[in-house]
């Protein structure tokens, strides 16, 4: 397969950098040595190479690393400061992923604490308060009130007729008006 030289010089500075397959680097080596153009393209890329390298050689040899070994061997050798010790215990504590879980734990905790006793009986905490609740039904034609008292675990049921209902309705003279049954 012959290479052209647009792809030549698409991988002309792979090739020099040695990142071609052996089968593509003898084409792009037989086509640079039979055309001048990427004869030229090479020679070029090789002078950059060889400039880049001479500058970064050069002011690599400049720098001095003196100063940063050794700051790592006095912190390495230094023992580690005792709020910095603390600090790194508490951090993740109050990291905002985990404070963001502080909150509803906070009220869970605080609600539970206020409500443990009506869930736990025989606790004794605080005074003991008798709670009751009132429910009105209409059940089939009968108003029907509940009575729950929490305390003694008492329901009481009351049957009654609902007076505006007798308003409504014709009401026979011989019945009562007694509300109970």
């Amino acid at each position: 397969m012959t290479m052209d030289c647009e792809s030549v010089r698409r991988t002309l500075g792979a090739w020099l950098d040695g990142e071609v397959s052996e089968k593509e680097s003898r084409e792009i080596r037989a086509h640079v040595e039979a055309c001048p153009s990427c004869r030229a393209e090479r020679s070029r890329l090789e002078r950059l190479q060889f400039v880049l390298r001479a500058a970064l050689e050069e002011g690599a040899s400049k720098v001095t690393f003196e100063s940063f070994w050794h700051g790592i061997e006095r912190r390495i050798s230094q023992g580690r400061v005792r709020h910095r010790e603390f600090w790194d215990w508490l951090r993740p504590v109050i990291l905002p992923r985990r404070l963001a879980w502080a909150i509803p734990v906070t009220v869970v905790c605080v609600l539970a604490v206020l409500f443990a006793e009506q869930f736990f009986f025989g606790l004794g905490w605080g005074p003991r308060s008798n709670v009751a609740a009132v429910e009105s039904i209409d059940g089939h034609g009968f108003n029907l009130a509940l009575l729950r008292e929490s305390e003694t675990k008492t329901t009481v049921i009351w049957l009654f007729e609902d007076e505006d209902e007798e308003e409504d309705e014709p009401a026979p003279e011989a019945a009562s008006t007694d509300a109970s049954l």
